[in-house]
């Protein structure tokens, strides 16, 4: 009956506004709409996996972006980003810039770092265990010096 009380933990979930003002470890966006069927299937995956659900508590500050519904201007990395009406529906402008054609596709995934440099993209539903690998090899922890 524990690991059922352990398993119903959700994530950690930061909005664009709650970031710390230092930012210290990655940030990972999960741009996702309602509507969205992969979506469901993604969150489903994700809830699932209860080494997933603690490695993103650990290593990334995780924000799940609805670009539909977020109505509210977001700062982010300095610059300003509003949500554009178009009658009853509309999209953010920082969905917009996160796509890769202007034209979001959803899921999209984005692992950015301190520095606001992107460290991984993808668009479209993604395996748990690579998520776990993009996740790990981009912490300051988990990196590795060549000689």
């Amino acid at each position: 009956m524990i690991s059922g009380i352990f398993n119903s933990q959700e994530m950690k979930n930061y909005g664009f506004e709650s970031l710390p003002e230092n930012v210290d470890k990655p940030i990972l966006i999960y741009i996702k709409t309602d509507w969205c069927s992969i979506c469901k299937i993604q969150k489903y995956q994700m809830e699932k996996d209860l080494e997933l659900r603690n490695l993103i508590d650990e290593k990334v500050y995780f924000i799940t972006f609805n670009p539909e519904k977020h109505k509210e201007s977001i700062t982010f990395f300095g610059e300003n980003y509003n949500y554009i009406s178009n009658g009853n529906s509309g999209i953010h402008e920082l969905a917009m810039e996160f796509s890769s054609n202007k034209k979001p596709i959803y899921p999209t995934w984005v692992l950015i770092d301190s520095q606001a440099k992107v460290l991984f993209y993808q668009q479209g539903l993604i395996n748990n265990e690579i998520l776990k690998l993009i996740i790990n090899t981009s912490t300051p922890l988990s990196v590795t010096l060549k000689n």
